[in-house]
């Protein structure tokens, strides 16, 4: 081989090309929200629930089915996941699920609220949580509230002095008042206190009636219709 002229420049074998670097690995999607005590977070609506996932999946066959595997489509960005439901109605699923206590909507002056009671049962249906779903449709809510009236006719005011006591909240007083006419007994003898009382009478008044009827007169008298209201929760219907 000979050697090389001066001044020219040496040849090098050539260096093959760098390989192609891989393509880069799509990210996996991001996690549910949990921490060691097993807990997840629920975006519904507008609100947020964070509850654990035993207490979603062990009475509810929706939750059962979506939280057996990935939930890709309904993960948020911070690993929430999104459900397209009312969430001021879903909070009384979720306190359902949570302590198997049915939802009793009753106020004490406006009864049962039932546009309330149908929207959960509407979820009930939609989580497929049976329990729940057959506890309203049979609405055994008017079991679970119990009310029962008397009433009681009071003399007028003046008759009877100061009335005073206690009660329990869950007892009502309604009072009616009204002005009636009534026939009032005359002694014969005109004494005031035998007024009204025609047993106060004695042999002196009826020598003094002698074949004569007895005598009335009529009065307007101040009537009171006093009803009372006890309202009162079966827990064993709530308890479902």
């Amino acid at each position: 081989m000979s050697d090389p002229q001066p001044g020219s420049e040496p040849i090098l074998p050539s260096t093959p090309a760098p390989a192609p670097a891989p393509a880069p690995t799509p990210a996996p999607a991001p996690a549910p929200t949990t921490t060691p005590s097993d807990t997840i977070t629920l975006q519904v609506g507008e609100r947020r629930f964070v509850t654990r996932l035993t207490t979603l999946t062990r009475r509810s066959h929706f939750f059962e089915r979506q939280l057996s595997g990935r939930w890709p489509n309904n993960i948020q960005q911070d690993g929430s996941y999104f459900i397209d439901v009312d969430g001021d109605v879903f909070e009384h699923v979720l306190r359902y699920l949570r302590h198997e206590t049915m939802p009793l909507f009753y106020d004490d002056g406006k009864g049962h609220e039932y546009g309330l009671y149908l929207a959960v049962l509407e979820q009930a249906r939609f989580f497929g949580v049976e329990p729940l779903q057959k506890w309203l449709e049979e609405q055994k809510y008017l079991q679970a509230v119990k009310v029962v009236y008397s009433a009681r006719e009071l003399g007028g005011l003046g008759g009877g002095g100061d009335v005073a006591g206690l009660t329990g909240s869950h007892v009502k007083f309604e009072h009616h008042v009204a002005w009636k006419t009534t026939k009032v007994y005359l002694c014969p003898r005109g004494i005031p206190v035998h007024r009204g009382d025609r047993s106060a009478c004695g042999r002196l008044c009826r020598n003094a009636q002698g074949d004569a009827d007895d005598e009335y007169e009529d009065e307007v008298v101040l009537k009171i219709l006093e009803v009372r209201k006890v309202t009162t929760l079966d827990p064993k219907v709530s308890a479902g």
